[in-house]
C-alpha cells in the first residue's frame, strides 16, 4: 500500500583529518634535474565514525597520473618512469594501513605539474578510468545500499624545486543520499506485521562522467531516470549530527537506516569551510524510493521529494515517519436523509417569454442552465443597463461561475438598435451556449462592432452553434473554446473578429460561409493590444476577399493551423495567414505553425515550418523568410531569387545545411545558384569538405553562426557573425568572392581562419574582429593565409582586428605577424596589404 508522509530533511557532514607519514620516513633520492616528490595520500572518511559501512575502507585500488602544464596552462599527460601503456600507475592493494598511502615519482625540476589521483573498491566495475580526464560512471545494474560505490579523488598542482612531500586529502565526488526512519516509527511497523527487508531508488539528474583535472562533470542525465536496484537495507544505525556537535552517539540523532545510494554531482563549492551549506548546491528535483518487507505489500515513497538539495562529499538525510500513519476515527450520527429522487414535471422550458428568459440569465447564482422550448427574440436591453462605456450587457451575478444556454435546436435572435454584446457579472465566469442556432436583428451595420455578435470579458464555450450573423470576440485574456460551429456571414464582414486582447481561442471544426471575409485579428478600438494565440484545425474557408485569416496587430499572434481547407478562399489558395500590409513593421511578431503567410500586398512570405513550406516560399520573389525553430535545406525554388531568410532571433533554433550535390570541383550547394539573399539570425552547417558553400550566391550575413568551412562564390559581407571549425580546414575560403566584408566576427579555429586564394580578383576587409586558435594544428598558419595559384590580384584590408594565437608562416615571404601570411611570396603588383590604415605590402 501506499502512504503519504510528512518528513524533514536534513544535510550534515563529517571530517575525518587524514594522517600521512613523517618526512624521516622517506627515502629521498636526488640526481641532476630531476628530483623525486612523495605524495602523502590520505582517504577523507567522512562518515567513518558514523558507519560501518561507506567509512572508505573499502577504496584500495589507486589509480594516479602525472600531467605537464604547457605555457598556456594545457595539461599534457606524461609518461612517467613506472607507468603503463595509459601513462598511468595503478596499485589493486594501497591504503593497507587503513586510509593512508605513500607514492613517490620523479620529475623534472623548474616544471609545473598536475597528479590526479582516483582511489576506489577494486571489486566495483562501475568506472572506466583509462583517462582520468573522462573518468565515466555507470549506473547500469547498480544495487541499492552497497558501499562498493565509495570512490575518492583529488587533483593537486604544483611545480618542482627539488625532493619534497606533498600531502595529499582525497575526497568523494559523490553526494550520498540517505533514508532513516524514527526508532518508533520502526518498531511500530514492525508491531503493525511490516518488517522492511530491502529497499530500491529510483533518481534523475545523475552526472555520468568527471573530470579530474578540473572537478567537473559532463552532462547530468536530466531525462533519464537512474535505478539503483533493490538490495538489503543497512544493518545498522543511521547517526545524523543534528546538534552540530559531531557527537553521533546521542540516542535522538539515531535512525533505522533504510536506503543508501551514492550519486555524482556538480561541485557548486557551496562549503563556507566551516562546514555549512551555502545556497548554490545542486537540487534533485524528483526520487521514488520502494521499500520491500518480509511480507506485505511493498511501501513506495516519492511525495514531496522535490529539490531535495545534494551536494558533493556531503550526506542528504531524509528523515521522519515514513512507515506508518496515524489513523484517527471520528464517529457522529447523520440525521439526513441518503439523497432526493428528482422526477422532472412534463416541461420546464423557457419558451418565447422573453423577459423569462432574461430573468433567468441575470439571477446571482453559482449555475444557471436555461434550456429553450421555442425561438426566442432576446431584445439586449431586457438584460439591464450597458456597462458604461463598453457596450456589454452582463449575465449572472458577481457569484455566478457558469452560465450554460441550450439552445435545444432553437434560434436565440438578440434584437438591439445598437450592438450585440453579451457578457458576465464574474469576469471569471464561463458562458457556454450549444446546440441550435444564434444570429442578431435590429442594429445599423456600419462596422464590425455594430454588425456582429459580440462576446465580452469573461471565458466561452461554443459548441454546435451555427451563426446567422458574424461573430466578434473582445474578452481580453481570457479563452475560448469553439467546437462545430458554422458562421453564415451577411456582407463584407469578417464572420470572425477577435479583437487584439490577449485571447486563448481554440477551434476546432469550424465552417465559414461568407461573400466577405475570414478571420480578422485587429487592434482596431484597443488601447493596449497584446498578443492573441489562435488553435485552428479541421475548418474550411469559403470567403471572397483576403486571406483566411487576417492579423493587425503590433504584438502579433501566435497561430497553428492544422488541416484546414482554403480551396474555396477567393482571394488567396496557398497562403492561409496574411499580415495586413499596415502591420508589416510587426510582420515577424506573427508566428505561424503549419501553414504559409505573407505579408498582404507584397511577397515577403513569413512563416516556413518545413523545407517543404520553405519551397513554397521561395516560389515568388523578394520574398522575407521568417523561418520557424527547425532544420531546413534550401530547395531548388530559392534559385535566381532576392530573399531574405530570418530566424528566431536565436540562431541555435534554425539550423540550414549546406548539402554537397557534387564531387570533386562540384563540391558546392546550388540552391542560391543566382541568389542575391540576406541570412538573420540562422546557424549555417556545413561539412567542411573542399569547395562546399552556395553556388553563386550574393550574401549579407547578420547575427549568424558558420559551423564548418565556408567558402564564398559571389559578394559576401558579414556582420556579427560567429565561425566555428574544428580539424585542418578553415573558417572561410574567398574562392569566387570579387568582395568580402567581415565586421564585428569572430572566428574560431585549430590553426588558421581565412584563406585569400581563388579565382578572381578579391578585396577582402576585416574590421573589428578577433581570431581565436584553439590550437592542435602542426602547419605555421596565420590567422590569413593568402595564396596565388590562378595570377589574380587580392587586396587587404584590416582594421582593429585581435588575433589570439596562430603562428608565423614559414614559407614565403616572411611577414613577421601571425595575422596575415604570404605563403607564395605574391609582389607587390598582386598583393597589397593595409593593417589599421597603414600599407604595410
Amino acid at each position: 500500500m501506499n502512504k503519504k508522509l510528512f518528513l524533514g530533511m536534513f544535510a550534515a557532514a563529517g571530517m575525518l583529518l587524514a594522517t600521512s607519514c613523517s618526512n624521516d620516513e622517506l627515502d629521498v633520492v636526488q640526481s641532476g634535474n630531476e628530483a623525486q616528490v612523495t605524495f602523502s595520500l590520505g582517504l577523507e572518511g567522512g562518515i567513518a565514525t558514523r558507519a560501518a559501512i561507506s567509512d572508505g575502507t573499502g577504496a584500495k585500488k589507486l589509480v594516479y597520473a602525472v600531467y605537464k602544464l604547457n605555457a598556456d596552462g594545457t595539461p599534457v599527460l606524461q609518461n612517467v618512469v613506472g607507468s603503463n601503456n595509459e601513462g598511468q600507475f595503478v596499485d589493486t592493494e594501497a591504503f593497507d594501513g587503513g586510509l593512508t598511502e605513500t607514492v613517490s615519482v620523479t620529475l623534472a625540476k623548474g616544471q609545473t605539474y598536475q597528479v590526479a589521483f582516483w582511489a576506489q573498491n577494486p571489486n566495483c566495475n562501475a568506472y572506466t578510468t583509462t583517462d582520468l580526464t573522462n573518468v565515466e560512471v555507470s549506473y547500469n545494474q547498480a544495487t541499492n545500499n552497497n558501499d562498493v560505490r565509495d570512490a575518492f579523488f583529488k587533483t593537486v598542482e604544483f611545480t618542482v624545486s627539488g625532493n619534497q612531500t606533498i600531502d595529499v586529502e582525497l575526497k568523494r565526488p559523490f553526494a550520498q543520499i540517505n533514508v532513516g526512519v524514527y526508532k518508533t516509527d520502526w518498531e511500530a511497523a514492525v508491531k503493525s506485521g511490516i518488517e522492511i527487508e530491502k529497499s530500491s531508488v529510483v533518481i534523475k539528474d545523475a552526472a555520468t562522467s568527471i573530470n579530474l583535472l578540473t572537478g567537473e562533470v559532463g552532462d547530468e542525465t536530466t531525462d533519464v531516470e537512474v535505478s539503483y536496484l533493490s538490495n538489503t537495507i543497512p544493518n545498522e544505525d543511521l547517526k545524523v549530527d543534528l546538534n552540530g556537535d559531531k557527537d553521533y552517539d546521542d540516542e535522538n540523532e539515531k535512525y533505522k537506516w533504510l536506503s543508501m545510494s551514492y550519486i555524482l554531482v556538480a561541485d557548486r563549492n557551496a562549503d563556507s569551510g566551516n562546514g555549512v551549506l551555502g545556497d548554490e548546491r545542486d537540487a534533485l528535483e524528483s526520487l521514488q524510493y520502494t521499500f520491500s518487507p518480509k511480507s506485505g505489500n511493498e511501501i513506495t515513497f516519492g511525495d514531496g521529494l522535490n529539490s531535495v538539495p545534494v551536494q558533493r562529499n556531503w550526506r542528504t538525510n531524509i528523515l521522519g515517519q515514513i512507515l506508518t500513519g496515524n489513523i484517527e476515527f471520528n464517529i457522529r450520527i447523520n440525521p439526513i436523509f441518503d439523497g432526493d429522487i428528482n422526477v422532472d414535471a412534463p416541461t420546464s422550458e423557457v419558451k418565447s417569454d422573453a423577459q423569462a428568459l432574461a430573468a433567468a440569465l441575470t439571477a446571482n447564482e453559482e449555475d444557471i442552465l436555461v434550456v429553450l422550448g421555442a425561438d426566442v427574440d432576446l431584445p439586449i436591453s431586457s438584460l439591464g443597463s450597458q456597462t458604461s462605456g463598453s457596450g456589454e450587457y452582463k449575465l449572472g451575478g458577481a457569484d455566478t461561475k457558469n452560465i450554460t444556454i441550450d439552445l435545444n435546436g432553437k434560434t436565440l435572435n438578440f434584437t438591439t438598435s445598437y450592438m450585440s454584446a453579451i457578457g458576465a457579472n464574474n469576469p471569471d465566469a464561463t458562458i457556454t451556449i450549444k446546440n441550435g442556432t444564434v444570429t442578431s436583428t435590429g442594429n445599423s451595420a456600419t462596422t464590425w462592432n455594430i454588425n456582429d455578435v459580440t462576446f465580452a470579458n469573461c471565458n466561452y464555450v461554443i459548441e454546435n452553434v451555427t451563426f446567422n450573423k458574424e461573430v466578434a470576440l473582445t474578452n481580453a485574456g481570457k479563452s475560448v473554446t469553439m467546437n462545430d460551429v458554422t458562421i453564415n456571414g451577411t456582407g463584407d464582414y469578417y464572420a470572425l473578429w477577435i479583437s487584439a486582447k490577449g485571447q486563448t481561442v481554440k477551434v476546432d471544426n469550424l465552417k465559414i460561409n461568407t461573400s466577405g471575409r475570414g478571420i480578422k485579428i485587429d487592434e482596431q478600438y484597443v488601447g493596449a493590444p497584446a498578443k492573441v494565440t489562435l488553435d485552428i484545425s479541421n475548418s474550411t474557408f469559403k470567403t471572397t476577399k483576403k486571406a483566411a485569416i487576417m492579423v493587425k496587430s503590433v504584438e502579433g499572434a501566435d497561430i497553428t493551423v492544422s488541416d484546414i481547407d482554403i480551396s474555396n478562399v477567393t482571394a488567396d489558395k496557398v497562403f492561409a495567414v496574411w499580415v495586413d500590409e499596415d502591420a508589416k513593421a510587426n510582420a515577424d511578431k506573427v508566428v505561424v505553425n503549419g501553414a504559409l503567410m505573407k505579408v498582404e500586398g507584397d511577397n515577403a512570405v513569413i512563416g516556413a515550418a518545413s523545407t517543404e513550406e520553405l519551397a513554397n516560399a521561395t516560389i515568388g520573389n523578394n520574398a522575407t523568410i521568417y523561418l520557424a525553430a527547425g532544420d531546413y535545406i534550401i530547395p531548388s525554388t530559392a534559385k535566381g531569387k532576392t530573399l531574405t531568410i530570418k530566424g528566431t532571433g536565436n540562431p541555435e533554433d534554425v539550423k540550414v545545411a549546406v548539402t554537397k550535390v557534387g564531387t570533386g570541383g562540384e563540391n558546392c550547394d546550388y540552391g542560391f545558384d543566382g541568389s542575391t539573399v540576406t541570412f538573420e539570425g540562422i546557424t549555417i552547417t556545413t561539412n567542411s569538405s573542399t569547395y562546399i558553400g552556395y553556388a553563386r550566391c550574393k550574401g549579407t550575413y547578420k547575427n549568424c553562426v558558420i559551423n564548418g568551412t565556408y567558402t564564398l562564390y559571389d559578394d559576401s559581407k558579414f556582420e556579427n557573425c560567429t565561425f566555428n571549425v574544428s580539424g585542418d580546414v578553415y573558417n572561410i575560403w574567398t574562392w569566387g568572392a570579387p568582395n568580402a566584408k567581415f565586421d564585428k566576427c569572430t572566428f574560431n579555429s585549430d590553426g588558421k581562419a581565412m584563406l585569400l586564394y581563388g579565382t578572381v580578383n578579391t578585396n577582402l576587409t576585416i574590421e573589428n574582429s578577433v581570431f581565436n586558435d584553439k590550437g592542435g594544428l602542426t602547419d605555421l598558419k596565420a590567422a590569413i593565409e593568402i595564396g596565388n595559384d590562378y595570377s589574380k590580384s587580392y587586396i587587404l584590408v584590416v582594421n582593429n582586428t585581435v588575433v589570439n594565437g596562430y603562428e608565423i608562416n614559414d614559407k614565403g615571404i616572411n611577414t613577421g605577424t601571425t595575422l596575415w601570411a604570404n605563403k607564395n611570396s605574391m609582389g607587390t603588383d598582386k598583393l597589397s596589404v593595409t593593417i589599421d590604415g597603414v600599407k604595410v605590402y
